[in-house]
């Protein structure tokens, strides 16, 4: 459907002399798209470690509690496109610089709660400014990667799962030693210094590789490019239920389930941290795949992992848990970059981020039912059996999808080797 650039994307962009000039550290965004990936999934998961200390002085079950989050994270989706749009028509530096200094400062109004309406307000504004990370940052990384997308993408994946882990550390260390206030304002804080460097950094534009090879691949024709769309859209609204509910509700679980870490706010923190800080690394391993090998059939070897592994963790404790929960995390994340990678190929370089938008939309933001969902399932039943099945049965909606994608994308490798076009470098995105 889509054969290349259109003329309005060559019209943004002004071609260097020095094309083939590798791009000098201090103009690469990619460090900054790191930290950024790694606040936007720590600050989103700050609350459900810090919740488990709010029961008695909020006096509210967790259910309750834990639902208080659900607007925020059906913004941290269903803004994402507007975050998309603005960056493709305003500026991405803009964006990614609103970003960081909103995110900073709604997780601090967090803090400074005092009751569950300002919770629900502070935890609202900062799924809405979270959304901008998705469609914003990952069209960063794809259009300063050239050929490397898999790689980068699986860079800025490791620092998205570091993100993660860090969130149950920080959020349970701060709230035992100082407070739970702080979990909040400390990183909040960090977040609003970091964008006010990005911008100082980056307010000229950013600089672009595209990679020529790519769109002298065949064009999809418009009926299976729809096709292949829906496909990923039933993808994408799976695995991102099972990743939201494995994340929000895994503090619980453990806390629930590992007797021997006698229910310390610290030590579970601790130990969410490790299954996914280790987890995290399958993003390595899912960016080298994604560079070298049809995406169909990785995704088929992982979820056949998958499902299995989900249906064991539903009646597992202590050890067993933790080891089968690190392989879902492992996999869950391993996955994203070679999804994101597929899906780049079919989308023209000037609606990028809008489509990573819409994509994230429905993750982020059909996903959002796995707030309430770990919530009531937990106050119903008291444990996690049944939401661990719910989630073997997504998983396993996801394996059945991924048999109707095609075997390769546009711009995939060839089992043939021929020579590679040169990437050409651009300067776009100024604020």
């Amino acid at each position: 459907m889509f054969s290349g650039p259109s003329a309005r994307y060559k019209a943004l962009v002004k071609y260097q002399s020095n094309k083939d000039k590798p791009m000098a550290p201090a103009r690469n965004p990619l460090p900054f798209l790191c930290v950024g990936h790694a606040y936007d999934h720590m600050f989103m998961l700050l609350y459900p470690t810090v919740v488990l200390a709010l029961e008695a002085p909020m006096n509210m079950s967790y259910g309750e509690l834990i639902s208080l989050a659900t607007v925020g994270f059906i913004l941290f989706g269903a803004a994402a496109p507007l975050a998309g749009w603005l960056a493709d028509r305003w500026s991405a530096v803009g964006m990614m610089t609103v970003f960081f200094i909103g995110i900073g400062l709604s997780t601090m109004l967090t803090g400074l709660a005092d009751g569950p309406l300002t919770l629900t307000l502070g935890l609202s504004l900062t799924g809405f400014f979270a959304a901008i990370y998705h469609p914003v940052g990952t069209a960063m990384v794809i259009q300063t990667a050239g050929d490397k997308r898999g790689r980068n993408l699986a860079i800025s994946g490791v620092f998205g799962s570091f993100g993660l882990g860090l969130a149950a550390l920080v959020a349970g260390g701060l709230t035992d030693l100082v407070g739970w206030r702080l979990a909040f304002l400390v990183p909040g804080a960090v977040s609003v210094a970091t964008g006010l460097w990005f911008w100082v950094a980056f307010r000229q534009g950013l600089p672009v590789i595209i990679d020529k090879g790519r769109h002298e691949r065949p064009s999809t024709g418009q009926r299976e490019f729809w096709r292949i769309m829906t496909v990923i859209a039933v993808i994408t609204v799976c695995t991102g239920t099972v990743f939201q509910a494995t994340t929000i509700g895994l503090p619980k679980v453990i806390d629930l389930r590992v007797a021997f870490l006698d229910r310390q706010t610290l030590m579970v923190g601790g130990v969410v941290s490790a299954i996914l800080l280790i987890g995290g690394l399958g993003q390595f391993l899912g960016g080298w795949l994604a560079d070298r090998f049809p995406a169909r059939a990785v995704l088929i070897v992982f979820y056949c992992i998958m499902v299995p592994a989900m249906v064991l963790a539903s009646g597992a404790y202590g050890v067993s848990l933790l080891a089968l929960v690190a392989i879902v995390v492992a996999i869950e994340v391993g996955t994203q970059p070679l999804v994101d990678s597929f899906f780049s190929r079919f989308i023209p370089p000037e609606w990028l981020s809008t489509a990573f938008g819409l994509r994230f939309a429905l993750s982020l933001g059909a996903s959002a039912v796995a707030v309430p969902a770990v919530g009531l399932i937990f106050d119903r039943t008291g444990d996690f059996t049944w939401l661990f099945l719910l989630l073997a049965i997504a998983a396993a909606i996801v394996l059945v999808a991924v048999l109707f994608l095609p075997t390769r994308a546009p711009g995939d490798k060839e089992p043939a080797v021929k020579p590679a076009s040169a990437p050409v470098t651009a300067v776009a995105g100024g604020g």
